[in-house]
């Protein structure tokens, strides 16, 4: 079956299909602002041009993608990615959910975006592990449990050797233990 569009109609899918096909830097932002399109997506894309100038002092922006669909359902307005140089995944992915509140009895203004951590730890510099001290396990002893405490307010890494996880002590990266020498816990090097 055959649909026939208004002039109307037609003028806004042109339109539309038109906006769908940027894709780039905020050039075109401004030039477009001045082309026939609907007030609706006039607005859109000042809209646009804002949030690229309000960003430029803080964060390079590479790319508005007009025709971008990966949002959540949710969202009602602008949807983000954020990437790093040399890192061809998102680090970061986000936008505008003006509506999802209503569900809850209020509507109003909301952003959000998610990290994913796995990207960002894999991005971080692999440096030298932090050493630390391997606490036995003994649940009941007072003056351990002190001693770690104190020793974790000192800053230092201190990891209980759980029952049942002696084949895995090399990826702790411990390089002391506490022992109970008489009755007091003192740190020691480990062989």
């Amino acid at each position: 079956m055959d649909f026939a569009l208004t002039p109307e109609q037609e003028a806004v899918r042109e339109a539309i299909a038109k906006i769908c096909a940027r894709f780039g830097d905020d050039y075109w932002l401004e030039r477009d602002r001045t082309g026939e399109f609907p007030k609706e997506l006039h607005k859109a894309l000042a809209d646009m041009q804002t949030i690229a100038t309000q960003l430029a002092p803080v964060v390079a922006v590479h790319c508005f993608d007009l025709a971008e669909l990966r949002g959540y359902h949710y969202h009602s307005g602008v949807v983000f990615a954020a990437y790093t140089k040399g890192h061809p995944t998102a680090v970061a992915l986000g936008g505008r959910y003006d509506e999802v509140g209503q569900a809850f009895g209020r509507a109003r203004p909301a952003t959000g975006f998610s990290l994913d951590l796995r990207e960002l730890a894999a991005l971080a510099p692999a440096g030298a592990p932090a050493r630390a001290i391997l606490a036995p396990h003994a649940p009941h002893d007072d003056a351990l449990r002190r001693k770690v405490e104190h020793l974790r307010a000192q800053g230092e890494i201190v990891i209980v050797d759980l029952p049942g996880h002696q084949g895995t002590r090399s990826e702790l990266n411990c390089d002391r233990q506490l022992t109970n020498r008489a009755g007091t816990w003192e740190i020691e090097r480990l062989a």
